[in-house]
This record gives C-alpha cells, sequence and structure tokens, in this order.
C-alpha cells in the first residue's frame, strides 16, 4: 500500500492517511516497498494479530487455485477440515506474474476447464495436466458454469484493447467494451452459442440500462451466469440469470427466444455471483459498493449534530424470492460483527440451507459459516512468511462428487 500510494497510482481511501504517516519513517517505508516489489499481487500480507477459526465437524471440499511463483499456477483439491491437499494440477502461466487462473470447472476424470482471468480463452487439461483442447477465439472472464446439458457457460469479450460496443448521446459518440455471454462445449471447446449484452440489452428495448453504469469504458461487466437445471412456475430449463455489475441487475434471459424475461433489481449494488437457493429463491453476493471505488467526499462540518446518518456498509447475501418479488438478507449480523467486505469478486456457496461458504475476495479471508454462527475461517497460507494466498473464485465440491475425486 505504502509502495502504491507514494507511487500515486493507487488510492487506499481512509487508510491513506495512515499508510503516508507510517512511510514517514524511511526504514519502514523502504521495507515495505522491497517486500511489494518482489511478490506478484497475488499474495496479500496476513495481519500479524490473525486468529484462524476452524470448528468443521466433516471434511469440507473445495477447489483453488494460486501462484506457485510468477510463471506457474497451481490448482488443487483441498480439504479444509484438515488443510490436506488431495489433489494437484500444475500449470505454467505465459502471461503477467499477476494473472490468475479464476473459478475452474472440475470433472470425474480429473480433467480441468480454466483460464487465465482476463487475458485467455479455456483450457481443458486432463489429470496430469496435459492440453485436451483449447479456445482462444474468446477471453473469458469470472466465473465458469455447468448447464443441464453439461455444457458450459462463461462470461467473454474480444481479445484486444479495440472497443466493440457504441451508443450515441448528445450527438456525441460512447465507445465502449462490449461483454458476451458464451455457451461451450466441454467435450471440444467448440463454441455453441454466443451473443452480446449490448444487442440482448437492445433487441429487448432495454439499451436504456448502460447509462445507469458508473464506468463508461465497460459498462456493463457481467460476472456470472448461473444456469436453471429444471423448469418451474418462474423460469424454464435453460434459462439464465446473468449478473451485472456495473449497472447492478441481475438479468433472467431465455436463449431459445432471445428474450429478456424480467430485469431483477434491489438492495443490491456491485454485486458478484447469483445462484439458486432453491426452486423458488435466487441468492446473490452484493458488494454493497460504489461500481468505481472513490473517496470524494466533501470536508467534514464542524457541527457533526446535524449531519444524517446512514450507517455502516458491509457486504451481505441477499434472497429473492420469484413468488412475491421480495427480497430479504441472510447472516447480514454475521457480516456485520466480522466486517466481511470485498469491494470486487467474491461469493457465497450454499452448502445446505443453514450452512453457506463465503469467499471475502480481497482480503483473502474464507469463512463458512452455520446457523448465523462462524464456523470456519482462515486464508490460503502461501509459501512467503507473512503473506497468504489471494483466493480466485474458490468452487465448493458438493458430497455427491466426493467419491470421484477422494
Amino acid at each position: 500500500m505504502a509502495y502504491h500510494i507514494s507511487e500515486g497510482d493507487k488510492n487506499f481511501g481512509f487508510l491513506t492517511g495512515p499508510v503516508k504517516f507510517m512511510y514517514s519513517f524511511p526504514d519502514l517505508f523502504s521495507q515495505s516497498v522491497e517486500e511489494v516489489k518482489t511478490l506478484p499481487k497475488t499474495f496479500i500480507p496476513t495481519p500479524d494479530n490473525f486468529k484462524s477459526i476452524n470448528n468443521l465437524d466433516s471434511d469440507f471440499i473445495v477447489l483453488s487455485t494460486y501462484s506457485d511463483t510468477s510463471d506457474s499456477r497451481s490448482i488443487v483439491l483441498l480439504n479444509l477440515k484438515n488443510d490436506s491437499v488431495i489433489y494437484k494440477w500444475t500449470v505454467k502461466n505465459p502471461f503477467m506474474e499477476h494473472n490468475r487462473i479464476i473459478n475452474p470447472l472440475l470433472f470425474p476424470d480429473k480433467s480441468l476447464v480454466f483460464s487465465f482471468d482476463g487475458v485467455s480463452g479455456l483450457r481443458r487439461i486432463d489429470s496430469l495436466s496435459n492440453v485436451i483442447w483449447q479456445q482462444d477465439s474468446l477471453y473469458a472472464h469470472h466465473s465458469m458454469n455447468l448447464d443441464s446439458k453439461g455444457d458450459i457457460w462463461i462470461c467473454t469479450f474480444r481479445p484486444g484493447y479495440s472497443a466493440t460496443g457504441l451508443y450515441n448521446i448528445n450527438g456525441e459518440s460512447v465507445f465502449f467494451k462490449d461483454n458476451y455471454i458464451t455457451r461451450i462445449d466441454a467435450e471440444t471447446g467448440r463454441i455453441l452459442f454466443h451473443k452480446s449484452m449490448t444487442e440482448i440489452l437492445t433487441e429487448n428495448n432495454l439499451a436504456y440500462y448502460l447509462l445507469k453504469s458508473a464506468e463508461l469504458k465497460d459498462p456493463l461487466h457481467i460476472n456470472d451466469i448461473e444456469p436453471a437445471f429444471n423448469s418451474t412456475h418462474y423460469y424454464k430449463e435453460g434459462d439464465l440469470f446473468i449478473s451485472a455489475r456495473g449497472p447492478s441487475f441481475i438479468m433472467h434471459y431465455r436463449p431459445s427466444t432471445n428474450k429478456v424475461i424480467q430485469m431483477i433489481e434491489g438492495p443490491f449494488v456491485s454485486q458478484h455471483d447469483v445462484d439458486f437457493l432453491n426452486d423458488n429463491s435466487l441468492v446473490i453476493f452484493n458488494n454493497n459498493s460504489y461500481t468505481i471505488w472513490s473517496d470524494e467526499s466533501k470536508p467534514p462540518p464542524k457541527d457533526s449534530s446535524r449531519l444524517a446518518i446512514a450507517g455502516d456498509f458491509y457486504s451481505n447475501i441477499v434472497r429473492y424470492n420469484f413468488g412475491d418479488n421480495s427480497f430479504s438478507f441472510i447472516g447480514d449480523s454475521v457480516f456485520r460483527a466480522n466486517d466481511i467486505f470485498s469491494y470486487t469478486e467474491g461469493l457465497m456457496e450454499f452448502v445446505d440451507p443453514a450452512t453457506y461458504f463465503v469467499e471475502e475476495q480481497n482480503t483473502g479471508l474464507i469463512w463458512i459459516i452455520r446457523d448465523d454462527k462462524v464456523l470456519y475461517k482462515n486464508v490460503l497460507k502461501s509459501q512467503h512468511e507473512g503473506y497468504h494466498h489471494l483466493p480466485n473464485w474458490i468452487r465448493v465440491i458438493k458430497k455427491k462428487w466426493l467419491t470421484y475425486y477422494t
């Protein structure tokens, strides 16, 4: 942080002042700069007073990724109950030292599908990390999910830095980065469906949602596509629920007819990760933050008694009920009591109605919460003393899959 603040290339909000004070001590500042320079951004300093919690009463298996070195990445099947590694794949990183593998998919034969987030398409490797197929005509980012047919849905964009979207406003042209939804054949890597989000909005008379984002260059920034596995009164098998961070909506979209069934908006902002809780409800990891971080505000008044207090904001889990279109919060008191907040990324995964996993991505903390009590709190320990791994959309492996892997 000291290094970035001194360089003027990143702002840390209310922490900026204290860190500037810290590096007024030359020796400490030099040491901080050297440590930051030698480690890629995939490592996070672990607080000196950090205390883990592990009250797990059974195995809890997750699929995670991390950096071995600047040019090597590991994908590991971990048992959080005892920190044991069940299986490990090693992949070369041909990109920058900070590029990450995010949210890989695991198959019963121990093959994997993954991407280097935002800089590559998909690769499928076998149990020995040999490449089976590679699809690089599109770049993948954030999550990937299987549908009921066994195909993969991913958020994509076109390679390169040129704009892929355009609208005009008040006689001015605004060029921006369009986002796409893409369906991939898991066996071959072939593209089965590919559609522009801007086209979906425009063709459904919803293009004005582009203007609801605070980010002009990347107004939509979709981050999760959740396919419906069955049909109910509220949706059909094959329908998609698409999370867009920029305008803070969940789109209910039907690819078979190119129709937007519903735009879900509510008490969530800059959200990531949308899942089915059951046939009647969605759950949403609500980052509850600005889309573009800023610490700009008016100076505080001399008389604080005249302030209208809006309260504290933390991340949380929002439940949406299809039946009455209502919203409620799950575990809000736990998030507040433990200061759980992730400005970007982050996810949750329900194991059962009372138990869920949370990745507080920015801090690198991972949580398991049951009945509003913290069952597990820890970090992914790294090979560098005093630092832990940045988590990369950890995937919880449900019990029905475990016989394949253990």
